[in-house]
């Protein structure tokens, strides 16, 4: 599976929180319109909410924090992009959800990043694209998982992933009840 190079890297909550089940998933799926990432609703099934080495959270489609629900945060999220492709045309030009293949946002971090997929092709092969606060966009040929399990592990460099965040391993500590 994509995530068993991630599950070798973050170690897995003792009691996850806010999990998703078959049914829970049909109802996000019909929301969005289409299936997520089968990597990413496996993050959600084994790790519920939290945040990875104090600094990025992905959001849970299932979490009662809409900071964190990835069903509120992707209006918020692409709001956010939108005005941001507005003032600054030249700079970023990507296509954001619900236009084909647009960007979809699935995490942010303590600093403000963005964590995108961007939708073009099956939802299994959707790449990450990271929108740092301070810098243009950047795209990286890998899942969710493989991205986070290459960042974790320094391999991956962005300006969206703060130098600490790759400590080799990680940690992942769940939101409070």
């Amino acid at each position: 599976m994509l995530i068993d190079e991630l599950f070798s890297l973050l170690p897995r909550p003792a009691q996850p929180r806010e999990q998703g089940t078959a049914a829970k998933w049909g109802t996000v799926t019909s929301k969005l319109g289409g299936p997520l990432p089968t990597d990413y609703m496996q993050f959600v099934d084994h790790y519920g909410s939290g945040t990875i080495n104090g600094f990025l959270t992905v959001f849970n489609p299932f979490s009662s924090n809409p900071h964190v629900n990835l069903l509120d945060q992707v209006f918020v999220q692409l709001s956010a992009l939108r005005e941001l492709r507005t003032n600054f045309p030249n700079e970023f030009e990507l296509p954001l959800f619900f236009e084909p293949g647009g960007l979809l946002p699935w995490a942010a971090s303590d600093d403000g990043d963005v964590f995108c997929w961007s939708t073009v092709g099956e939802s299994g092969a959707w790449e990450v694209v990271t929108v740092p606060r301070s810098d243009s966009p950047e795209r990286f040929k890998l899942s969710m998982s493989q991205f986070l399990a290459r960042g974790l592990t320094g391999q991956v460099k962005s300006s969206a992933l703060s130098p600490y965040f790759a400590s080799g391993t990680g940690s992942f500590e769940p939101h409070p009840a």
